[in-house]
């Protein structure tokens, strides 16, 4: 199965399968741990070390500061995890323990292989295609990835594509061009703006909603995913972040 599941998001950037949920938490976060690891190799999600992320949206006020996807019910746009990060994992999985009751919550997937074909096709797009390729961008790190104690922004830089792999997120590109305009020229500024127009508006977006115990993973290189709003604050899911067997990178 494992293989199948690797094969599956190396060549089609994501696999979902169904996962009996109807056992203790702990028990259940074990199985899924050890599913994972036959697919790749689990890696901590902050400085703690953790492994898994409950994932459930925070009641508390998230104004302040730059703040997870993972901790807010608002919609998320499509993006690629950990793109803050000087090595995004490869993959993660999201297990589904209760979805949005109220009907919200869809999920979304865009192949980056899509977004290339797209920019290609326009004199624009391939200029647009080069600057991303070619010129670093800066990526804020959100609060509850930063090391404790530490109260000043930090960044890290790297070019949104390279090599047909994407790291993007759009407003941890802005914020952090918000903080400092300067980080960017004007024509990466209006490059990007270019491609989030693109993302938001392609007709490669493919849309669906996980049930109760689909468990999905995603090639976090190669394919970006988002979700809708949702009201239901019982939303809960489960997410472990990956890389290939064969590297033994640890997350900033």
């Amino acid at each position: 199965m494992s293989i199948l599941i690797k094969n599956t998001i190396n060549q089609e950037g994501y696999f979902i399968t169904k996962v009996d949920i109807s056992k203790d938490l702990a028990q259940l976060k074990d199985e899924f741990l050890q599913i994972c690891g036959e697919v790749g190799t689990p890696i901590s999600h902050d400085a703690k070390g953790s492994i898994i992320w409950d994932i459930k949206a925070r009641s508390d006020d998230m104004t302040d500061g730059v703040v997870t996807f993972s901790e807010h019910n608002l919609e998320a746009d499509l993006h690629t995890d950990s793109q803050y990060s000087e090595y995004p994992e490869d993959y993660f999985a999201l297990l589904t323990l209760k979805k949005a009751a109220c009907g919200g919550g869809i999920s979304y997937i865009l192949k980056v292989e899509d977004i290339i074909k797209e920019l290609g096709e326009t004199e624009k797009g391939r200029e647009v295609l080069e600057i991303i390729q070619t010129t670093e961008y800066p990526f804020i790190v959100p609060n509850v990835f930063k090391m404790k104690g530490e109260t000043e922004p930090e960044f890290n830089f790297g070019p949104i594509l390279k090599n047909g792999e994407m790291r993007f997120r759009v407003d941890t590109i802005q914020k952090a061009l918000d903080y400092n305009p300067d980080f960017c020229t004007e024509q990466q500024k209006e490059a990007f703006d270019y491609l989030v127009n693109l993302v938001r508006t392609t007709k490669y977006t493919k849309k669906f909603f996980l049930e109760d115990g689909d468990l999905i993973f995603i090639n976090n290189k190669t394919l970006l995913h988002g979700r809708g709003s949702f009201t239901d604050s019982n939303r809960h899911l489960l997410r472990i972040r990956m890389n290939k067997h064969d590297k033994q990178l640890k997350l900033a």
